[in-house]
């Protein structure tokens, strides 16, 4: 049984692509806007924020749906997160939207969850009538597309974690497409030792996929430790810090199309036996043209169950979001907490290989509990004594 990362892991061949492929110019042609490299997607947020003069006494509408890593920017610049309701795909409710704007609202923040295209044209349309700024958050959308646009280059500025879809050791990527905005330029840097800490952390996972085991499948089903990680990771204060040297020149290196056509190949085939499951259906039907997946969505009641079921058999799976944000509430956003309960995401991403998916595209048809009941019953048939056997 193979053990499955949620996230590409550092190889030799990622940190050789350094040296051996020339950084830049294939890379600015997906990212064309103007663009400041920071520590972190919050980091990056929080730039974004800054250089839009948005600070006391202004609001910035976030969907109900989403992690603590986007409300922290905008309290960081004393100004107040208020929410919006989304449906159960994780869309904006549009005309709600609409109502909940009020004159001190600066910005509304978009997500473009799993790397599916919001409804970026209607909201931008909303945003240039109530003058305000739209904000893509494509922290999940590196490489997306909505026809033949980019992610990140309908509104007025976007951000990206490249991290979250390279084997970065860190990095958040700030997008701007007014050319009246100025982002601020981070001077800090991560230490040495902690950029050396996390491309160690990263390449772990390179050795537990070639071992076919890790102790995450274990650690991952004790509540505790799924709590102490979210708090030690969304919970943490937004450090202002650049990019380091080492993720920057990783991130110049990559092959867009490369990453793109693996992730694409891999999600249409699980999608195929997703879609035979009793147990999950997709968060989406289909893979829309020019979509970059950061993973596969899927729905199930009694979640934790399901996830426990995955790790067991080899397969790191997230949950997006399992905690939300203390402002958020549930009460009054009801869908937001229906996703909270219900979403997995199956990974997708190029660091896997074809037998990989193959593998985990069966064995997700063997934890359905219908099949199993029917093989079950087909056996028992079997070994039912005919009347010829009869002595």
């Amino acid at each position: 049984m193979p053990y499955l990362p949620p996230d590409p892991p550092l190889t030799l061949g990622a940190l050789s692509g350094i040296t051996l492929r020339p950084a830049g110019p294939r890379l600015a042609a997906w990212l064309p806007g103007r663009t400041t490299l920071f520590g972190s997607g919050r980091a990056a947020l929080w730039g974004l924020l800054s250089s839009l003069g948005i600070g006391a006494g202004d609001e910035v509408l976030l969907p109900a749906y989403l992690c603590e890593s986007v409300v922290s920017p905008v309290v960081a610049v004393q100004a107040r997160p208020t929410f919006y309701a989304v449906r159960r795909d994780g869309r904006p409710e549009l005309a709600e939207l609409n109502a909940v704007i009020r004159p001190a609202t600066r910005a509304v923040v978009l997500i473009h969850f799993l790397g599916f295209p919001g409804p970026v044209r209607e909201v931008r349309q909303l945003c240039e009538a109530r003058g305000i700024a739209l904000i893509e958050d494509c922290a999940h959308g590196l490489f997306s597309r909505l026809g033949d646009r980019l992610l990140g280059s309908f509104g007025s500025a976007a951000i990206f974690s490249p991290w979250k879809s390279l084997p970065l050791p860190d990095g958040g990527l700030l997008q701007t497409n007014d050319a009246r905005l100025r982002a601020p330029t981070p001077r800090a840097r991560a230490s040495a030792a902690a950029t050396l800490a996390r491309l160690a952390y990263r390449a772990v996972g390179a050795l537990e996929a070639s071992a076919g085991w890790s102790p995450r499948t274990w650690l991952l089903r004790r509540p505790w430790v799924r709590r102490d990680l979210h708090g030690r990771t969304s919970g943490a204060a937004v450090r202002i810090r650049a990019s380091s040297a080492v993720s920057a020149r990783m991130l110049a290196s990559t092959v867009p199309e490369q990453v793109v056509g693996h992730r694409r190949a891999h999600y249409a085939h699980l999608l195929d036996s997703v879609g035979r499951l009793s147990w999950a259906r997709p968060l989406y039907e289909g893979l829309p043209e020019g979509v970059c997946p950061l993973g596969l969505g899927i729905v199930v009641e009694n979640r934790d169950r399901w996830r426990d079921a995955l790790l067991a058999n080899g397969v790191n799976v997230r949950t997006y979001w399992e905690h939300l944000p203390a402002e958020v509430d549930t009460d009054q956003f009801p869908e937001a907490a229906w996703l909270r309960d219900r979403i997995l995401v199956l990974p997708v991403h190029q660091g896997l290989r074809s037998r990989e998916v193959e593998w985990l595209a069966r064995r997700l048809l063997t934890l359905d509990p219908t099949r199993r009941s029917s093989v079950s019953v087909r056996r028992t048939a079997a070994e039912r004594p005919t009347p010829t056997d009869k002595g």
